[in-house]
């Protein structure tokens, strides 16, 4: 069976469109429909001159007379590329009558129209085609104002029509009703919104479906569910009713062969007069796609709606299915290997759920498996979990002796759902090893390990073995990290967005329960800390912060009591207020350690331990000891840095001495002046004279001013303050 003509003209192929013509001419099975239709394609395009010798051929070997409506299409569409030729215009003008002539009123719209007496061939045919169609009772709409009219009394003996709207009736010639109005369908929802408001109402509760068809209607045929609820919220559906109503029309807009449904957010309705069926939409929805899960995802929804239907799903269109997806495995494998594993591992979950069986579709992932030389940067791109739940089985078979090495690196970055069946593999290998280091390192540093740290929250299924940190420490290590984010620890805005997005929702799991029992046997001490934390957190919305800041004042009212009263800056437990310069030194300093020191104390540990025998190795436990010291400074350099703030030579007052200040000291009767700056714990440099102002000696002199005296603690002399300056202004 060769190719539709319409397939031909859609992909261009001009020569193969007029051979296909040629060779149903020859044997009497020419479609003058689907010809016309073509035609009228070709010259919308601007190829329909191209075509002219062909449409010539197919007249002269036709017989007009037998197909009489069919042949008026196609000689229209021709005449439209062919204005100019009187010999085919003539065609036009028999075929009319052949097909309309027994109409009352034709010969008075034909020379209405001037199609006979050369007027322009687009204006003529559009006053014959809309005035031959029209009679009482059809709904038109006005091309300058948008109102709606109805067609009251049609005298096509005269070329007149009379137009009602309400009470108003007005009377127009042929040619002004085609050049003023358009033809609009009688259930268009303006048609029902200007004329019949009382079917509105009945639709929207008896047949959502033939509203929403005419809100498409009135939309171009298309409309997205955004657009709907504006047309139909408050006006004919109270806001409070809209989802309810909105979930009913879709459930039942699905089913519908007119409609076709796309996208998410927002979704897209599409109406097409030829009934669409669902293997059809589906299909479209695919062939647009490029990504694995939405291909598994959307034959899902397929399988789901078949049985809801009480059909079986159609063996050719599942087959079409799975012949695609192999071919797009086939053609990524040597490329894109992680494309290609996604696609055979969604058609594998695909085939569990009912569609034909596919060998190669286990075979083709397993080949990709073992040829890798690293399998897991195969699986961690997949985004569904029961793609990585296939992965993992297919992982074990295809390399039976390395398989957990290579799980064990997936631990890290898998997501959370997975990561209690990685356990579990593991587990039974032997190697909890693995999954304790990425506990730790998660611990340490839990903005690398957002799935991780999800995970510990939530509270892993199965324990046994492994060193689980506290709620306790896991609450303190995720508020400290999202309190450092933005300020003193920088990161990438999408792997920030990330850590806050996947800590939101640890934090909320059980309407926070887990949360609000830590913050509720929290110290005093750590309550301090929390609140300080809570109140600037950004990422977690205002809910989540409110939620865990009530949480803490009922455990702790104390704390609120107590900051009634105002307290001097270098009073706040909380802060660590430091210059600009020195949080970058210090945030330079914690990121060496991050990238340098500790990806080195890794390397060792992994050399160390491939010596064997470990328990004699002593270059492995000092490796390990220098693991725990390096990852308890990480602890606190991130603890500082969160709770870090910049000072400015604006926040420093010389009227006494506070941070930031340059204080000159005398010795009282007489002697050289001693300078002291006082500055944070990040610029401390004793040997310059600059003290941190948590120091004894600062605790001494801070709140005084000029002229008062103070023995230090490493003195025997009293001294008197001379003069009290901006240290920050004299550094810049």
């Amino acid at each position: 069976m060769g190719a539709k003509l319409s397939e031909l003209v859609r992909a261009g192929d001009l020569a193969g469109f007029e051979a296909r013509c040629l060779e149903l001419l020859e044997s009497g099975e020419l479609p003058l429909a689907e010809l016309a239709d073509c035609f009228e394609q070709l010259e919308q395009a601007g190829q329909g001159a191209a075509v002219l010798p062909l449409a010539q051929l197919v007249f002269e070997n036709i017989d007009v007379a037998a197909q009489p409506t069919d042949a008026l299409k196609l000689a229209c569409a021709v005449l439209g590329a062919s204005p100019d030729n009187e010999e085919l215009r003539g065609l036009v003008v028999d075929l009319y009558r052949r097909v309309h002539g027994s109409t009352p009123g034709f010969d008075a719209i034909l020379a209405s129209s001037g199609l006979a007496t050369g007027r322009s061939v687009r204006a003529a045919l559009r006053v014959l085609d809309f005035c031959l169609a029209l009679h009482v009772g059809d709904t038109l709409i006005s091309r300058m104002d948008g109102r709606v009219f109805e067609v009251a009394e049609v005298d096509r003996e005269r070329g007149l029509f009379t137009l009602r709207r309400g009470d108003r009736a007005t009377t127009l010639a042929a040619r002004e009703v085609v050049n003023e109005y358009e033809r609009i369908s009688p259930d268009d929802f303006r048609v029902l919104r200007q004329l019949r408001p009382d079917r509105l109402a009945e639709l929207i509760d008896a047949d959502p479906v033939a509203l929403v068809i005419g809100l498409m209607r009135a939309h171009g045929d298309r409309i997205d569910a955004d657009e709907l609820k504006q047309e139909l919220v408050p006006r004919h559906i109270e806001a409070k009713d809209w989802p309810k109503w909105w979930s009913r029309a879709r459930t039942l807009i699905k089913r519908c062969p007119h409609i076709v449904v796309e996208g998410r957010s927002p979704v897209v309705l599409t109406y097409s007069a030829e009934a669409v069926s669902l293997e059809e939409q589906t299909w479209d929805t695919l062939a647009e796609e490029q990504d694995p899960a939405k291909w598994l995802s959307a034959v899902q929804g397929y399988l789901r709606e078949i049985k809801q239907r009480g059909r079986s799903p159609d063996p050719a269109f599942l087959t079409r299915a799975q012949q695609a997806i192999l071919q797009r495995a086939r053609a990524a494998a040597a490329r894109r290997p992680a494309d290609a594993l996604a696609w055979v591992l969604a058609l594998e979950e695909l085939v569990e759920q009912g569609t034909p069986p596919a060998q190669d579709a286990e075979t083709i992932a397993r080949e990709l498996l073992s040829q890798s030389d690293n399998p897991g940067e195969l699986i961690v791109g997949l985004t569904e979990d029961c793609l990585w739940r296939r992965a993992l089985t297919e992982l074990r078979a295809a390399r039976p002796g390395d398989w957990a090495e290579h799980a064990g690196r997936l631990v890290g970055r898998a997501p959370a759902a997975q990561l209690d069946t990685l356990v579990e593999l593991l587990r039974a290998a032997g190697r909890l090893d693995r999954i304790q280091q990425h506990i730790d390192d998660a611990v340490a540093d839990p903005t690398d390990y957002p799935e991780l740290v999800y995970w510990l929250w939530k509270g892993p299924a199965a324990a046994s073995g492994l060193r689980l940190p506290s709620d306790d420490l896991l609450l303190a290590r995720i508020l400290e990290t999202l309190a450092a984010l933005g300020t003193s620890l920088t990161l990438a805005p999408e792997l920030t967005r990330t850590f806050r997005t996947r800590m939101k929702s640890a934090l909320a799991l059980r309407d926070y329960a887990k949360a609000v029992a830590c913050l509720a046997r929290s110290s005093p001490e750590s309550a301090v800390t929390f609140r300080g934390q809570l109140e600037r957190l950004e990422g977690l919305g205002p809910n989540a912060r409110t939620r865990l800041l009530e949480a803490l004042r009922q455990a702790h009212p104390q704390l609120w009591a107590q900051r009634a009263a105002a307290r001097a800056p270098w009073e706040d437990p909380d802060v660590i207020w430091a210059t600009p310069a020195g949080i970058q030194r210090k945030t330079a300093e914690r990121d060496e350690l991050v990238h340098v020191k500790m990806p080195e104390n890794a390397r060792r540990i992994g050399e160390a331990a491939a010596h064997g025998d470990l328990s004699e190795n002593s270059e492995y436990r000092f490796a390990l000891e220098e693991r725990d010291l390096l990852r308890a400074r990480l602890a606190q350099m991130n603890h500082d840095l969160s709770i870090a703030r910049p000072l400015t030579p604006q926040d420093v007052r010389t009227d006494q001495v506070g941070i930031g200040t340059r204080v000159k000291l005398r010795p009282v009767p007489d002697g050289p002046v001693r300078v002291v700056v006082i500055l944070g714990p990040f610029e401390t440099d004793v040997e310059e004279g600059v003290y941190n102002y948590r120091a004894p000696i600062c605790r001494q002199l801070l709140g005084r001013r000029v002229g008062e005296r103070v023995r230090l603690p490493d003195g025997e002399q009293d001294l008197e303050i001379v003069a009290i300056e901006n240290a920050l202004q004299a550094r810049a």
